[in-house]
């Protein structure tokens, strides 16, 4: 596996997926460092026949939600003081809980459903390219999306979360 130019054919692909989560750059770079420096740690693991950009992408998430649960953890309840008066604490609060409950729920999916929302809806990246991603059409990775997002209402619904 040469990592020079597997780095050079998904960079921008994964910095774009970063920057969706994170919306700010240079968190987004280093995820994207991270996830390379994973990637070539671990590498011995992945299997000859694997999906590289999926692997890749797999391993961006897993990095933003690493430092996500780092970052809660060191900030207490001190951090509650310096949030500002005008900002809307509690609107905040339902949001990111909303979000992890999504989270939670897009974690028991089966695959590809999981990856495809994932890369859809947290990723921002086009059908086409994750028809190219998985080896098939584009109206198959907008069918696999389109149930992921039913199963995940269906799943909310019966859990009454929704």
């Amino acid at each position: 596996m040469n990592f020079e130019e597997l780095y050079t054919a998904c960079f921008h692909k994964l910095y774009r997926f970063a920057l969706s989560l994170t919306r700010i750059p240079a968190e987004a770079e280093e995820i994207v460092q991270e996830t390379f420096l994973r990637a070539i740690q671990h590498a011995s693991k992945l299997p000859d026949d694997a999906n590289l950009d999926a692997w890749l992408f797999r391993i961006a998430r897993n990095v933003h939600i690493s430092r996500l649960r780092k970052r809660q953890r060191e900030v207490g309840d001190a951090a509650l003081d310096a949030v500002p008066s005008t900002e809307d604490v509690e609107t905040r609060l339902v949001n990111q809980d909303q979000a992890l409950l999504i989270l939670r729920h897009l974690h028991t999916l089966d695959e590809p459903y999981k990856e495809v929302f994932t890369l859809r809806a947290l990723g921002d990246v086009a059908y086409p390219d994750i028809a190219a991603l998985f080896g098939k059409s584009e109206s198959w990775a907008r069918v696999t999306y389109h149930r992921a997002r039913l199963l995940l209402s269906e799943r909310m619904n019966k859990e009454g979360t929704l």
